[in-house]
């Protein structure tokens, strides 16, 4: 698919906001985003379509993808880079989930499976290496810790000068030295087995450096990225591009191929324009160059100004990555019939990885140290409506640039037939390798073309051929100038060099560029994509989170005495097909009293096996006679669908409560915003319930995410509170509207422009949010990026509470004389009840500190201590249900 328009001077407008050189997913992210805040961006491209590595092409019948082979964490529409995705491309682009074993790991024909999901991952690798589950525990936690640094180290350097040496240390200690520390070095502190270490490095092709070369930050940003599973563009990579098309030149932009930038020109110290190659002159207000560090400094830069900066001394501190050959093979028969899988192979001779490529490097020959297969036409399930009968393979390895430099001088399909017969000698030691691990294919091949990193110079513009940019080595990361920000006025970076390389930092690279340029602007266009996801355990599927205590004020304490009671339900409420609200009343006859937007704890015997679950009661404590719980019906939700289906009128269940700081009592504030999604809705209804009976002159601002029209919840109750207060004021989002719907209201999730119509006073507001963990940290940031006063920014999250690390180990419970082993993902109290071992409970968030037991040695790190006082934590108290095991732990239990 070819996208963009072919150069015609006399279409090109005399002045543009921007203009970004090259068109990969960084320069087309940036303009995107820039065009969403209303500036016309004219994108430059030397090539003949738009796209950079996520572009396709076509050769007799068949189709393949350059550089995009997978992509992780697309699948979930909350996350950063899904929510980026959609902003981009008008939620047009669609994804296609990959099977679950993504990545097969072949060394010297020995096998190995990466299954999405850390726990299928750890179980997987553990069929090969039995005792290595601690190993695998701490890389899993090394690699998680090392993802969460990024925003901290390259956040230092949007700080002025004088300061980034200042907080230098600071930085790198807070990032685990994960960027200053190679792969090989790094795991060497936790994993003790050499082919374990090996195995974990297998995906090292995705960045071009093996283990004890590469930064492991950089491995660490690729296992994680794809250790929740992997994805494929609907229709081929080309349809990214194409779909950004559309949204650059809705503002008045546009799209331009086969326009070579030849110089950025610069006016006093100020970029203001560039000079296209047939000299023609293009003004604008910003300049952003997508062509790499390398071609933007030492080939579009004037030279008195390259010298006055002495931007070739900056060059010479960064090397290219590695060059590459590319095989595409075009086969007869559908994927279907030749059983061609969607996991990639990773092919190695050796465990030591480093090794191998030093022996290839020193004498090249055609024992690649690394051969990648891949089966595009697998993972796209509208391959077939196009190509019927047909099938892709991708093959990959590394190839020194100077077996190509005989040649580097001559054009494009001109090189003459020594090249020629080189590459068909290549090519077929290639295929002998897709022979040997792929063999139902042989004899089905109908067209393969070699590419090499002459091919990579020519239509990515690299000198070298170099296919990551930059190499991801220590040293790389050490440059804090290599950022968005140049020393010119007006110049910005963008694209893999100033983060990493791969699809997606290449587009959350856009994402930083574009905020830099745009500046407060950017807050009506920029999703929360900053916002770290939370990790949360999976043992409370409803919890009140604690924000930092620099960001918030806690609210006023509940006064309701906590207790336990027995609950009997006097009426159940079908609300929607996959929600139900349950009445109950305290089979005492006494009344919870209780306070909007707090919950209760049910403790429940499902299949013989004790479970606790909190839920947020939706009704009001001014509502007399009862109180009501709403659930929503979830896929695999054990309490839920328990409740949905077997909880009957006349049912009693033991609970305790009422728990939680989550509510606008006793003194709201005159003017609040409820924003809420899927059943985060509950505490919302409770609160605006109580409002309505209490204080019906609220100024209210409610927003509810839905997925359709069918899963809004009360919305004739909603309705009815907007009638009878003037000053409430609702609105919907559907998430997936239908046709059905008619829908014409909004659509998507809560970002800046969003934000800025449904509240525009929202600084004045006190906001309460609640919903899914990505709901929540999607709506928290865009809050943070306005610069919104978050100690009245108030939370509660669907999740778990699982946000410490813990590796794991041993628990002995020392005065029941009962010891297990674990691992690090549930907590004491839980581990407890399936020991057998009583520990008094009520909330299970950590809130009300009914679960504390003495530990007596160990570590057994807390997610939230607010149900200890000073005195319990020097005397080495720990609230169980929310502590876990790292090492060996005792307790007095």
């Amino acid at each position: 698919m070819i996208v963009g328009k072919k150069y015609v001077a006399s279409e090109i407008d005399s002045r543009y906001d921007a203009i970004v050189i090259g068109s990969g997913l960084g320069g087309l992210t940036t303009a995107a985003l820039m065009a969403n805040a209303g500036k016309k961006v004219l994108v430059l491209e030397r090539h003949y379509t738009a796209g950079g590595f996520t572009h396709s092409f076509k050769r007799k019948g068949y189709e393949w993808d350059v550089g995009v082979h997978y992509i992780g964490e697309v699948h979930n529409p909350n996350s950063p880079l899904r929510r980026v995705f959609d902003v981009i491309t008008d939620s047009q682009l669609q994804w296609a989930k990959m099977d679950d074993v993504y990545d097969k790991i072949i060394i010297k024909d020995t096998h190995y499976n990466f299954v999405a999901g850390a726990a299928n991952f750890r179980e997987e690798l553990l069929k090969s290496f039995p005792d290595a589950r601690q190993q695998i525990d701490a890389y899993l936690k090394h690699i998680r810790a090392a993802t969460r640094s990024l925003p901290v180290h390259f956040g230092q350097r949007y700080l002025p000068r004088h300061l980034q040496g200042v907080v230098g240390g600071l930085v790198s200690r807070a990032s685990g030295d994960y960027f200053s520390r190679t792969t090989k070095a790094v795991m060497a502190d936790f994993i003790h087995d050499p082919k374990l270490a090996s195995v974990l490095c297998g995906q090292w092709g995705d960045y071009g450096m093996p283990p004890a070369q590469s930064s492991f930050a950089m491995h660490a940003v690729v296992a994680q990225h794809y250790l929740g599973g992997a994805n494929f563009p609907v229709g081929g990579a080309s349809q990214i591009a194409h779909h950004i098309e559309p949204v650059i030149e809705r503002a008045g932009g546009r799209v331009v191929v086969n326009a070579e930038v030849e110089q950025i020109l610069i006016e006093g110290d100020r970029a203001i324009g560039v000079r296209m190659a047939n000299g023609d002159e293009i003004l604008c207000e910003s300049v952003i160059s997508a062509a790499g560090l390398y071609n933007t400094y030492g080939k579009l830069m004037p030279e008195e100004v390259g010298t006055r900066l002495k931007l070739a001394e900056k060059l010479t501190s960064l090397k290219p990555s590695v060059a590459h050959l590319g095989l595409y093979i075009g086969i007869t028969g559908s994927a279907q019939e030749l059983a061609l899988e969607q996991a990639n192979m990773w092919i190695y001779r050796g465990y030591d990885h480093d090794k191998e490529l030093a022996k290839f490097l020193a004498r090249p020959n055609t024992h690649f140290p690394l051969n990648y297969i891949s089966f595009p036409s697998s993972k796209d399930p509208a391959w077939d409506s196009h190509y019927p009968g047909k099938s892709t393979v991708d093959v990959i390895s590394l190839a020194p640039y100077e077996w190509f430099k005989p040649w580097e001088n001559k054009p494009w399909n001109k090189r003459g037939a020594d090249y020629e017969a080189f590459k068909a000698m290549l090519a077929e030691k290639l295929l002998a390798d897709v022979y040997k691990h792929v063999p139902q294919v042989r004899g089905k091949v109908d067209y393969y073309e070699l590419s090499t990193p002459l091919s990579t110079a020519h239509f990515n513009n690299c000198a070298q051929g170099q296919v990551y940019g930059l190499e991801h080595t220590p040293e790389r990361f050490a440059q804090s100038w290599v950022k968005p920000h140049t020393p010119i006025k007006g110049l910005y970076l963008t694209g893999q060099d100033i983060l990493f390389c791969g699809v997606a930092s290449a587009m959350m690279a856009g994402a930083m560029t574009a905020t830099t340029v745009l500046g407060a602007a950017a807050l009506k266009v920029v999703p929360g994509f900053i916002a770290p996801q939370q990790a949360w355990p999976r043992s409370i599927p409803f919890i009140s989170t604690k924000a930092k205590a620099e960001h918030t004020t806690k609210l006023a304490p509940p006064k309701p005495k906590q207790r336990a009671f027995t609950a009997k339900c006097l009426e159940v409420l079908d609300l929607t097909h996959d929600v139900k609200a349950f009445r109950f009343a305290d089979a005492s006859g006494d009344a919870l009293d209780y306070q909007p937007g707090q919950f209760v704890t049910l403790a429940l015997d499902i299949a013989g096996k004790k479970v606790f679950r909190s839920y947020t009661m939706s009704s009001t404590p001014t509502q007399a006679g009862y109180f009501e719980l709403t659930v929503k019906r979830v896929d695999g939700g054990l309490v839920s669908n328990w409740l949905c289906d077997q909880l009957t009128v006349g049912a009693s269940i033991a609970m305790t409560g009422p728990h939680g700081h989550f509510t606008c009592a006793p003194k709201p504030r005159k003017k609040v915003l409820f924003l809420s999604a899927g059943s985060g809705v509950t505490p919302m209804l409770s609160m605006a319930r109580w409002l309505r009976d209490t204080a019906n002159d609220a100024d209210i601002v409610y927003f509810h995410c839905a997925r359709t029209a069918d899963d809004l919840i009360v919305p004739e109750e909603v309705a009815a509170l907007v009638a009878e207060n003037p000053r409430f004021v609702q609105h919907i989002s559907l998430t997936r509207s239908r046709k059905k719907d008619k829908w014409r209201g909004l659509t998507g999730y809560l970002d800046a422009a969003m934000l800025a119509q449904i509240a525009p006073d929202f600084a004045e507001r006190e906001v309460y949010s609640c919903g899914p963990t990505g709901f929540m940290a999607g709506s928290k940031a865009v809050f943070e990026n306005a610069g919104f006063p978050m100690r009245r920014f108030h939370e509660e999250s669907f999740g778990s509470t699982n946000s410490v690390d813990a590796s794991g180990g041993t628990l002995c419970f020392a005065n029941s004389g009962i010891e297990i082993a674990c691992g690090g993902q549930q907590s004491i109290l839980d581990l407890a009840d399936q020991a057998g071992v009583t520990i008094a409970s009520a909330c299970r968030t950590g809130d009300c500190g009914e679960c504390k037991v003495r530990k007596l040695s160990g570590d057994a790190p807390m997610a939230n201590t607010a149900g200890l006082d000073a005195h319990a934590v020097e005397e080495g108290y720990v609230l169980t249900c929310v502590s876990f095991v790292s090492g060996k732990v005792r307790l007095a239990a």
